[in-house]
């Protein structure tokens, strides 16, 4: 049974503590397959500025349904409110992950803006990752290794410090990325309203549950969209909204101290045992019974 789950700082530093660290605002660190944080047929929805780079190795993945390999010296990149589905890792995989927080990322007005037209940019290309070169692989490796090692100083001002690091990082990507001459394959009609699908359900599931909701949004039938979806991801429509709906509730009920009734109405349900009851259904849970096994 495929698993789900939030990645966010937060939540990874409550399972890793020692994982290079400022406050939950950036983590930056060095993983291989021994020792990675995503097993394999795991699901994550993203809330952070994500970025992998891969030195060794091979990785499978789907982001926001769109298949991609990652081999060596390929550079993921993408924003918050993303939906993985990791498949493979093959076990030589070396590689560095990244993950911002809006906080961070906001308050400095330059490195807002770097990332937010990097991200643009890449969007527009249809990319979520650049082949580098070995010596631009070679760069941002030693970019990325000076700030996993920033993050453990007691430096008067790291915050700043970080952020300009950041700043350099992300600066140095848009310059590599400006060079290269990326070819991009038009997407398929199928693959424009899959894309489009993920990208509604992660900004409306909470309160949009049900399919005809997406259908209308892409002026498309109920059956057309049920066909899209599991065929690029192995999944019907209500299973993804459903895990969405799942990673969420776990998360409030990990990390929060609102009541169940609360959290049922915040995520679109109209009564609290109808949450429950869709609850228990997935997790095997009450969310009581859920919360105080989280406690413990």
């Amino acid at each position: 049974m495929v698993k789900s789950r939030i990645f966010d700082n937060s939540r990874l530093l409550t399972a890793h503590p020692g994982i290079p660290h400022y406050r939950d605002e950036i983590v930056c660190f060095a993983s291989r397959y021994e020792d990675r944080s995503y097993p394999a047929d795991e699901c994550y929805f993203n809330r952070e500025l994500y970025l992998i780079l891969i030195q060794e190795g091979r990785s499978e993945i789907r982001l926001n349904g769109t298949p991609l390999t990652l081999t060596a010296n390929t550079l993921l990149l993408h924003g918050p409110h993303y939906l993985t589905d990791h498949l493979y890792s093959s076990p030589d995989i070396h590689f560095m992950t990244l993950a911002i927080g809006e906080s961070l990322r906001t308050d400095n007005a330059y490195l807002a803006q770097t990332t937010t037209l990097l991200l643009e940019l890449m969007q527009h290309n249809g990319q979520f990752t650049i082949p580098l070169t070995a010596p631009e692989s070679h760069t941002l490796l030693q970019e990325l290794t000076a700030l996993t090692a920033l993050l453990g100083t007691d430096h008067r001002f790291l915050r700043q410090r970080i952020q300009t690091a950041c700043l350099a990082l992300f600066l140095d990507i848009a310059d590599m990325l400006s060079h290269k001459h990326i070819i991009t394959r038009r997407p398929t009609r199928r693959e424009h309203l899959l894309a489009e699908f993920h990208t509604l359900a992660t900004q409306h599931f909470r309160e949009q549950h049900f399919i005809h909701f997406y259908a209308d949004r892409l002026a498309i039938s109920e059956q057309y969209l049920s066909r899209i979806v599991r065929r690029g991801t192995g999944k019907s429509v209500g299973q993804i909204l459903n895990d969405l709906l799942t990673m969420e509730a776990s998360t409030l009920l990990d990390t929060t101290k609102e009541s169940i009734g609360e959290i049922a109405l915040r995520l679109g349900f109209s009564d609290t045992p109808g949450f429950c009851k869709f609850f228990r259904r997935q997790t095997g849970l009450t969310p009581l019974g859920f919360r105080k096994r989280a406690h413990l």
